[in-house]
């Protein structure tokens, strides 16, 4: 991106940051120089000895993590864009998600849990104890008390109760966290920004629960269209206890209700819809269409009809004529008042 003494231009990874945030130019220059710090050369990329000298943390596989974690490009460099993510990313974590970072980096093969020796390796890490030397003091003794299964491994429910009894066994992995807040641009801001994407994230929700209302509210009416028109205007009207039953017949369709519906579930419907169906034939049969109720139906279709020609016709009056009747009606009006 350059290595100018100005703001480079944003490439595409830096612009959705920027977006996906809600920082402006001025706060971008301030991450830019703190990037330059570790940019002596002024080559528009630090190496990974660089990223820890500026948050003066020791190399670690947990700072590795974080670095490779935005080094698409596997070269041990960051350039500004992949530097601006990384800090970001981490410094928005939760706890939970620091957690399962860390989780993540020490299952090495990604099958969901941890060796009790990865777990050693991990706070080793963590606390940079080199062998021969030994845990000692709450450590040793946390790990001691950490009761592991039979075959010696630690899913996550395990791994976040450990971290429950015993919080500051992961603490170095949270100072990283503190210490990015503190050299970058301070907890306040951090704080805002953590507020502005929740309320972003409750404004999303609130958007998507209204327009899933608004689609149910369109579905039902579509609904209640097609029973009119199965039904007729006047047996819809009139018989309630047949328009609940065609209610039954034409559900709403709701792809998600039908997702978290089970298979006996599925089959239980489909029963009772074949029940429906049943019930409505055997009414139907009880009371057929007679041809007098055909003929009433025609005649209002046609005197419908009729009607809508009529108004489609009927022409429009201008300004002056919906004037001067209006002025007609209140002289009337007037008249009948003052007799």
């Amino acid at each position: 991106m350059g290595a100018s003494m100005t703001v480079p231009n944003p490439d595409h990874r830096t612009l959705k940051v920027m977006e996906f945030i809600n920082i402006g130019v001025k706060e971008l220059a301030v991450f830019w120089r703190h990037f330059r710090e570790g940019d002596k050369e002024m080559l528009g990329v630090i190496a990974i000895d660089q990223f820890y000298l500026l948050f003066h943390e020791k190399r670690s596989i947990f700072g590795d993590g974080i670095f490779d974690l935005c080094d698409i490009h596997h070269t041990e460099e960051l350039d500004f864009g992949e530097y601006l993510v990384a800090v970001i990313t981490y410094c928005l974590f939760e706890p939970q998600e620091i957690l399962r970072f860390c989780f993540y980096i020490f299952d090495r093969d990604k099958n969901g849990y941890i060796m009790k020796e990865e777990l050693e390796l991990m706070l080793r890490v963590l606390y940079h104890i080199v062998p021969p030397n030994d845990f000692s003091g709450n450590t040793r003794n946390a790990l001691e008390l950490l009761d592991f299964n039979d075959d010696e491994k630690v899913d996550w429910q395990e791994f976040n109760r450990f971290h429950v009894l015993f919080p500051a066994l992961f603490y170095p992995a949270f100072r990283i966290q503190q210490t990015m807040i503190t050299q970058t641009m301070g907890q306040r801001w951090w704080d805002k920004k953590k507020r502005y994407l929740h309320e972003e994230k409750v404004r999303r929700d609130m958007i998507e629960q209204l327009a899933a209302r608004k689609e149910h509210a369109r579905l039902l009416k579509l609904r209640e269209k097609r029973i009119r028109k199965k039904m007729g205007l006047l047996r819809y009207m009139f018989c309630p206890a047949q328009r609940a039953a065609f209610r039954k017949l034409f559900p709403v369709d709701d792809a998600q209700a039908e997702k978290t519906l089970s298979e006996a579930e599925l089959q239980v419907q489909k029963a009772k819809q074949r029940e429906v169906e049943r019930r409505l034939r055997e009414l139907n049969a009880k009371n057929p269409e007679t041809s007098a109720w055909g003929d009433y139906q025609k005649r209002k279709t046609r005197m419908e009809y009729a009607q809508q020609s009529a108004d489609r016709t009927h022409p429009r009056r201008s300004a002056n004529e919906r004037a001067l009747r209006a002025a007609t009606r209140r002289a009337k009006k007037k008249k009948d008042c003052q007799t």
